[in-house]
């Protein structure tokens, strides 16, 4: 890398550092002022609400590592711009097209920074931040067997769930045991689906088994039941994407689909663990070409508004097209790459129009 290389991409970093800090800072103020109620009524030591957000720190950085890149891209520019270092450079002869090369390899840095933190460091803190969340915060109790079902632990029952699909949230491979006083098994009920509708849950093709009366057992077609767990319970303890690497998250589908249900939801999250870390690199792009627009020196400010609102679009559409695959409207592929696609024609209309 050149001595100029080398300049713009020390400034680039430094920029860098000091938006992520910022934006940082603003995220985990907003989470705090959100949840301190929550963490005040369910009385949490001020250490365990620290260890919250420290667990949660790594899924921030993800998130906004792909704007803090774009941005640091745009202010360093801009910056030397108004400072008249373009002008120079110009002056010496050096294209400012020619300096793409070392934008180039702070996006492929950005790059590799989010893949190693979603990939080495998420699928550790990011299960510890749910823990206090729903244990500490919620008050709710998990099974402390590691699995990739779901065990949920009420007053006198016992909820046990296979697969729950987070897009149409429907529980299946339901059982439910239930317990008397001295916690003897008197109820069990398998069903294959169940869904949360007015208050109870209405399970489909399964059989009950009892001992209040003798032993009986009972097979259903439909069944309404009541039980203290609502679908935001099975939410937070469903696996996340975010709290698998890539090799667990694709161990998990094939478990998913060899027992017969549709993993289609989590189809597309795998290709989108492939997929975001690349628009920190493609936003680079469009940075770069944003930064070497003629006017950069008398409208910095227009610049950086242009990478926010490019920023804010790419979440819009992102989620927009996961969504699509979510429903199946979309090839899980599709739905995750679709948006990078746009994102690099975006980046190199800007290129080729940069001055």
């Amino acid at each position: 890398m050149t001595l100029f290389g080398r300049y713009i991409a020390t400034e680039i970093a430094k920029s860098f550092l000091i938006i992520l800090m910022v934006v940082t800072g603003i995220y985990l103020t907003v989470d705090f002022i959100e949840k301190v109620d929550n963490f005040i009524e369910a009385g949490l030591p001020v250490i365990r609400a620290l260890l919250f957000f420290i667990f949660k720190l790594p899924l921030i950085l993800v998130q906004v590592t792909p704007v803090g890149i774009l941005l640091a891209v745009i202010i360093t520019f801009g910056l030397m711009a108004k400072n008249n270092e373009l002008l120079a450079l110009r002056a010496s002869g050096v294209n400012l097209m020619s300096l793409l090369g070392p934008i180039m390899w702070c996006g492929v840095a950005a790059f590799l920074f989010v893949m190693l933190i979603a990939e080495a460091v998420m699928p550790l803190t990011v299960p510890q931040s749910d823990q206090i969340w729903i244990e500490e915060v919620k008050g709710r109790k998990t099974s402390g067997v590691k699995r990739s079902d779901i065990w949920l632990k009420g007053s006198d029952t016992v909820l046990h769930v296979k697969y729950f699909d987070p897009g149409d949230r429907i529980a299946k491979g339901i059982t439910i045991h239930r317990f008397d006083g001295n916690f003897g098994l008197k109820e069990r009920i398998d069903a294959e689906t169940g869904q949360f509708q007015d208050g109870r849950w209405v399970l489909e093709k399964g059989l009950v088994q009892s001992k209040s009366n003798g032993y009986t057992v009972e097979p259903f077609d439909r069944r309404e039941v009541v039980l203290e767990f609502v679908p935001e319970d099975l939410v937070q303890l469903a696996p996340k994407p975010e709290a698998m690497n890539i090799a667990q998250l694709y161990r998990y589908i094939q478990k998913v689909e060899s027992e017969g249900y549709d993993a289609t939801h989590y189809r597309v999250d795998l290709h989108a663990k492939f997929a975001f870390p690349v628009i920190a690199l493609i936003l680079t792009m469009i940075g770069a070409g944003l930064a070497a627009r003629g006017k950069i020196k008398e409208a910095l400010a227009g610049s950086v508004t242009y990478g926010l609102g490019i920023a804010f679009l790419y979440w819009i559409v992102f989620s927009f097209c996961l969504s699509l695959g979510y429903a199946g409207k979309l090839p899980p592929i599709l739905a995750a790459w679709g948006v990078n696609l746009i994102s690099t024609c975006v980046a190199g209309y800007l290129l080729l129009n940069a001055d």
